[in-house]
């Protein structure tokens, strides 16, 4: 009897230990296939799936988590996640502000101080308007605030799961600040509610290059007399009309050459406030593009700041290169091994939906919530390239068959398929 206590004791510390838990921020989720990709510090990027019986707390499910939540995985390695809870940071009573309150704040007419608590890089590409960059762990932090300890400061960062407006509003009130606000839907928040956001004209001066995306959206005869360097003329008019086009002809809206949603699409005009440059970040936002800014000070404030400029005819075609992630194929590449079939393995993770309206020839279809169980069928003396819809699944499915020793790189593209098995990207 002994021996048989001491059996199921062992086994059950076996399962114990095979169980872990992972903690990182959410960097891609495909809600089809009901995976979550996280970065886990020390980690790199960890792919974690859901099934019927994976339990949630602080969230109503997969449908409300999303980039870049933070959240605590509890899993067996190999299976569906057992639970996932959303980790969110609190604030004292009465600090907290929602998105109407803040709108409120920032357009009633009395002064206020709007600070970005997100890491100083982060805020020249992208924050909300009126914001100063004051990360609360850099040293000259609190040199930011205003000496007068009565006026009303308002702290955002990443989100609900971001600490730093927290931990902002804490040492803000340590050194006698007594009107503080803490909006913690931060910026996913204030993007979610379609509101404009701006970029810095310093940042984009460092990177005027094939991987971000300019456009002047002021009529041609203002961009046709100067404007900034490698920048794409499309007046405000145009964008509209396409829109209409998209909607006559029920296709997906896009800036031609720039399928990738994520782009990083700068919008200006004479000034932030310019109906143009707000109509376009509009016209942008409703398409998709989610990494959609607008130029803060516009183009008035770029050349009182000396910054590159050209004057003369102005380009009207986007020339877009998506920055290739770790493990991506240029799409050049993917065609020609494609072709050739020798030595690779095409996988389609997409679902069987999808892939019975069109699959390329000779691809293999593993759906990819069954990858990790189908993938000792692959073989491991070829490349395994991966694909989707859009390139974010295909990553996931990277990501997997790299951590079970497989030599794989994934297509990060949008692809349309036809039933023939021809493609474009």
């Amino acid at each position: 009897m002994k021996r048989l206590i001491l059996l199921v004791s062992l086994l059950a510390l076996a399962v114990v230990a095979q169980a872990e838990t992972v903690k990182g921020r959410i960097a891609e989720i495909s809600k089809k296939a009901g995976t979550i990709q996280i970065n886990v510090k020390g980690a790199g990027k960890v792919v974690v799936r859901t099934d019927a019986n994976t339990q949630y707390e602080g969230t109503a499910g997969l449908k409300e988590l999303g980039p870049p939540d933070l959240i605590e995985v509890q899993r067996e390695p190999g299976k569906a996640a057992a639970s996932i809870k959303k980790v969110v940071f609190g604030l004292p009573p009465g600090v907290e502000i929602d998105t109407r309150e803040l709108l409120g704040i920032m357009t009633g007419g009395q002064p206020y101080h709007l600070y970005d608590a997100r890491p100083a890089k982060r805020f020249g590409a992208a924050h909300i308007p009126s914001a100063e960059s004051a990360f609360p762990k850099e040293e000259g932090f609190l040199a930011k605030l205003p000496d007068d300890k009565n006026a009303l400061l308002v702290f955002y960062c990443g989100g609900p799961t971001c600490p730093y407006t927290g931990v902002a509003v804490e040492k803000a009130e340590k050194v006698g600040h007594t009107n503080l606000k803490g909006y913690q839907l931060g910026l996913p928040g204030w993007k979610k509610a379609k509101l404009p956001v701006h970029s810095e004209a310093a940042w984009l001066a460092k990177n005027l290059d094939p991987q971000h995306v300019v456009l002047d959206v002021r009529p041609e005869a203002a961009s046709g007399q100067s404007h900034i360097k490698g920048a794409v003329a499309l007046p405000v008019s145009e964008l509209q009309a396409m829109t209409e086009r998209f909607i006559a002809k029920q296709t997906v809206p896009q800036l031609p050459g720039v399928s990738d949603m994520r782009a990083p699409v700068v919008v200006y005009a004479d000034s932030h406030t310019s109906r143009e440059a707000l109509l376009a970040y509009k016209e942008l936002r409703s398409w998709g593009y989610k990494k959609a800014s607008i130029l803060k000070g516009g183009f008035d404030v770029w050349q009182a700041a000396s910054l590159p400029t050209e004057s003369g005819a102005v380009s009207t075609q986007i020339v877009y290169e998506k920055k290739l992630a770790p493990g991506a194929i240029a799409p050049n590449e993917f065609k020609s091994l494609e072709e050739q079939g020798e030595n690779v393995v095409l996988v389609d993770v997409r679902t069987d939906q999808e892939v019975a309206a069109g699959k390329i020839e000779g691809a293999r279809h593993i759906a990819l919530e069954d990858l990790e169980d189908k993938a000792t069928s692959l073989p491991k003396d070829k490349e395994i390239l991966i694909y989707c819809a859009n390139g974010i699944r295909a990553e996931m499915g990277y990501q997997m068959l790299k951590n079970m020793g497989f030599k794989t790189r994934y297509l990060n593209e949008t692809i349309a398929i036809d039933k023939d098995g021809s493609y474009t990207l």
